[in-house]
């Protein structure tokens, strides 16, 4: 009887809708600022495009999504991850220019956000 109940909730919990979802992250987001569109290749084999919702995160993964709330306005923007980084250790995420300038924090160059995979 125990294993049966063993084997149940391990096959209940390998099934995909009780896969556990990503966590929020909370932390500091940047942006590219260098770099002109086409001469700088993402981690994903595409080249950056400032007019995009593209971002680089450290560990989420390629190709994934992630809605990105700048925590000092309320803007929220759904963004693709196409690469790695920030290289900086205080950073959790680098948006293109376009994803900054609609989140309101271009001007400042970062701001602090939570980070919500999808």
């Amino acid at each position: 009887m125990r294993t049966e109940l063993l084997i149940a909730a391990i096959t209940a919990l390998s099934m995909p809708g009780f896969a556990q979802q990503p966590q929020p992250q909370q932390g500091t987001a940047s942006f590219y600022r260098g770099g002109q569109s086409g001469h700088t290749q993402t981690q994903s084999g595409t080249q950056v495009n400032p007019d995009s919702n593209e971002a680089a995160s450290p560990n989420l993964p390629l190709g994934s999504q992630a809605t990105v709330t700048n925590k000092r306005n309320g803007k929220s923007e759904d963004v693709k991850i196409t690469d790695r980084g920030p290289t900086r250790g205080d950073r959790k995420i680098d948006l293109s220019k376009k994803s900054a300038h609609d989140l309101g924090m271009e001007k400042s160059g970062t701001a602090p956000v939570t980070i919500r995979p999808k």
